[in-house]
């Protein structure tokens, strides 16, 4: 283990390829492979929103709504500066840093958001999940509500 980090070399690598999963779910409308990444109760908490997201089944109909409201433009994610520390509990905080953009066909994207990931993760079954999902927003275009979705609120 990392004395920084209190994570092995494939706990780490592991836990990278779960963010980097969950951005290609997100950014493709994968709304099963989307909720995948969170525990069976996991939370999706957007927190400048005003905007929880708890289980499954609500992470997937939120991930097909968010969908809906693109009016078919693509989405892509890259996230920078990630951080990830064991907890005593065995748990990992992790951190990184959100650019979100948004593009039309045949057109390069635009930045469309930036903000800030603070997650705890767990093992579940020899898999890295998030169990909580923090995400900051310092600033975002604006976007229409997702159409029927009135997820836990805050």
């Amino acid at each position: 283990m990392s004395s920084q980090t209190g994570l092995t070399a494939s706990e780490w690598v592991e836990i990278s390829s779960l963010y980097a999963y969950y951005n290609l779910c997100s950014d493709s409308g994968d709304a099963e492979g989307y909720a995948s990444c969170f525990t069976e109760d996991g939370v999706m908490d957007q927190v400048t929103r005003k905007l929880v997201i708890k289980g499954y089944k609500d992470l997937v109909v939120y991930k097909r709504k968010d969908v809906e409201s693109r009016n078919g433009r693509y989405r892509r994610h890259w996230n920078s500066g990630l951080l990830l520390r064991k907890r005593p509990d065995g748990s990992v905080h992790g951190w990184c840093y959100l650019h979100a953009y948004n593009g039309e066909t045949g057109k390069l994207p635009v930045l469309a958001g930036a903000g800030v990931y603070d997650d705890t993760i767990v093992a579940v079954g020899g898999e890295w999940k998030f169990a909580l999902r923090k995400l900051t927003m310092d600033a975002r275009t604006e976007s229409p509500p997702l159409p029927g979705l009135t997820g836990a609120g805050r």
